[in-house]
C-alpha cells in the first residue's frame, strides 16, 4: 500500500532534521603554526575599557595615549564595541611599559584593561581590576617583611608585587606594594595590625596616580556629588559627612 504522506514533504523533513544536527554540534580545531602566530600576537595586546559613562573623544584619546606612552615601536589602537578598545603593540617591551607604568587616564577617566591570551574572547573579558602602587605609612620597626606585605596587599585587594627599595636598610617614611584593585569596590584608607602579645597599630594607606574618586563612598570613577549614596551620608545637621574627607584626598597621590 502506497504511503499517504507526500515523498517531497518527506525529503524536506529530513533535510530540517539534517540542519538541526549541524546546528547543534560541533568540532575540535587542531592549533596549527598560523594560530601560534596568532597567539604570539595577542600576547602583545591589551583590551580595555575607560571607567566613564561618557563617550570618549576616539581621536583624542589615540593621539593622548600616543604622547604618553611613547612607544618606540608603535601601537594599533581601535574601537571594538562601545566604549572597549584593542591595543595591538609590536614589541613585548613597550607592551611590557605599558602595563608596568600604569595605571593611565585620559580626561581623568582611568584606562582598565587586560592582556589578551590565546582563546580569549575580547568583548567577554571582564575588566574590573586595575593595579595601585600604594604607599604604606605609619608601620611599626620590624614589620615590614615579605610576608607582612603580601598580607597587607591581600588586605587591600591582591598582592602583585613589593618595591625592592622597602628592603633596604635605608629609612624611608613609607613602604610601597603594588596591588590588583577592584575598581568596584571602595578604597581603604587603614587597617589595623599586630603581632602575637602586642598592641594593635593602625597604617595608612595613599594611592599613587589615583584618579578620580567619590569623598563619600571611596569608589573610583565619580565626583561625590553624582553618588548614589550621598544622602545616606548626611548627618542630622544637614552637613555632608565625607567619610573620606577633604583632609584625606589631600594626601592622595594624583
Amino acid at each position: 500500500m502506497a504511503s499517504s504522506s507526500s515523498p517531497s514533504l518527506e525529503v524536506e523533513d529530513l533535510y530540517k532534521r539534517l540542519n538541526l544536527e549541524e546546528e547543534s554540534g560541533g568540532i575540535t580545531v587542531k592549533a596549527e603554526e598560523d594560530g601560534k602566530k596568532e597567539g604570539q600576537d595577542f600576547n602583545w595586546s591589551l583590551v580595555g575599557r575607560f571607567l566613564t559613562d561618557r563617550q570618549i573623544n576616539f581621536t583624542a584619546m589615540q593621539n593622548t595615549l600616543a604622547s604618553i606612552w611613547r612607544h618606540v615601536k608603535g601601537v594599533c589602537i581601535k574601537m571594538i564595541g562601545p566604549n572597549l578598545y584593542l591595543f595591538q603593540f609590536f614589541h613585548e617591551l613597550d607592551v611590557s611599559r605599558v602595563i608596568n607604568d600604569g595605571p593611565w587616564t585620559f580626561d581623568q577617566h582611568l584606562l582598565i584593561f587586560k592582556s589578551l591570551e590565546l582563546g580569549m574572547n575580547p568583548h567577554q573579558v571582564p575588566l574590573f581590576q586595575v593595579d595601585f602602587w600604594i604607599q604604606v605609612y605609619d608601620l611599626p620597626i620590624g614589620y615590614m617583611s615579605e610576608r607582612v606585605a603580601r598580607d597587607v596587599g591581600n588586605f587591600l585587594g591582591k598582592f602583585v608585587e613589593a618595591d625592592s627599595n622597602n628592603f633596604t636598610g635605608i629609612w624611608r617614611d613609607y613602604k610601597r606594594i603594588r596591588v590588583s584593585m577592584d575598581i568596584r569596590l571602595p578604597i581603604k584608607r587603614r587597617m589595623k595590625l599586630k603581632k602575637i602579645g602586642e598592641e594593635w597599630s593602625w597604617i595608612n594607606f595613599k594611592y599613587e596616580k589615583i584618579p578620580t574618586f567619590c569623598f563619600f563612598c571611596g569608589v573610583i570613577g565619580h565626583f561625590d556629588k553624582f553618588c548614589e549614596k550621598l544622602f545616606d551620608y548626611l548627618d542630622k545637621s544637614g552637613k555632608n559627612s565625607m567619610v573620606y574627607g577633604s583632609e584625606h584626598h589631600q594626601g592622595e597621590l594624583q
